[in-house]
């Protein structure tokens, strides 16, 4: 049984290179360098081709490439691991809009958690089991995913003790935490917003639309820039949304 750090990252940028040179000399294995992004399902599916080789109790430590840093050292990582007693272990999301939106967006995993798919951890045999099944799934968005198979596969917990796993959200104040791999989701840059409105977009558009014409009905004088704005992001949602997650 051997205990491995894996991320994805098809370039370097924001943390990688304070993860991959981390202070405390533990060795991340990199897949996807030089690849074409085409969303966040390829990184179930480069992990999945790379531990095809890996014998069944094996460890995966599955870490984002550009939002984590290894916070300490990592001997303990395993006995912390097997006191959770379950075969795949993922992280707690940090609510980044609130819990009734993101359990919304990404659904729940156990005891009304969401799942954060930036950082988890398994055996080689059960990770197998959850990333097959991941990619399988119409929808492409990795996070919705591990949140509707977590509550099928009753081997899958949320660190929400976070001993091992901790993300923090934009808002947050890094603080001394304990945690082994610490995270910081959706960490403000252009390309991932733009990302972030393409993926996600999906999920609020009917709302949003319905918002615009709410306001078109109560702000008749306003209608010239409503319906401009209702244009935009139209077009935005028609021509550069994902919709596999909400279309049927």
């Amino acid at each position: 049984m051997t205990l491995e750090i894996v991320t994805y990252a098809n370039k370097s940028s924001g943390m990688f290179e304070e993860l991959v040179n981390n202070e405390h000399g533990v060795k991340v294995k990199v897949l996807g360098m030089g690849k074409k992004w085409n969303g966040y399902i390829d990184k179930s599916i480069g992990l999945l081709e790379y531990i095809e080789t890996k014998k069944d109790d094996d460890i995966i430590v599955f870490v984002d490439g550009f939002d984590t840093k290894i916070n300490k050292d990592i001997s303990n990582v395993k006995s912390l691991f097997e006191s959770y007693e379950c075969k795949v272990l993922v992280s707690k999301d940090p609510q980044i809009m609130n819990k009734f939106g993101e359990i919304f967006v990404f659904g729940n995993c156990n005891n009304n958690e969401v799942a954060n798919a930036g950082m988890y951890m398994g055996y080689v045999k059960n990770l197998k089991i959850v990333l097959k099944e991941s990619i399988q799934m119409k929808c492409v968005d990795d996070q919705v995913n591990l949140n509707t198979l977590c509550k099928k596969y009753n081997f899958i917990k949320v660190d929400d003790k976070e001993l091992i796993f901790k993300n923090f959200s934009p808002l947050d104040k890094e603080e001394s935490v304990n945690a082994t791999f610490i995270s910081f989701p959706a960490s403000v840059n252009e390309s991932r917003w733009f990302r972030m409105l393409t993926e996600y977009n999906q999920f609020y558009y009917i709302y949003i639309l319905l918002i615009n014409i709410t306001l078109l009905a109560l702000f008749p004088k306003k209608q010239n820039y409503l319906l401009g704005s209702l244009l935009l992001f139209t077009t935005f949602y028609v021509f550069y949304a994902d919709k596999s997650c909400t279309t049927y």
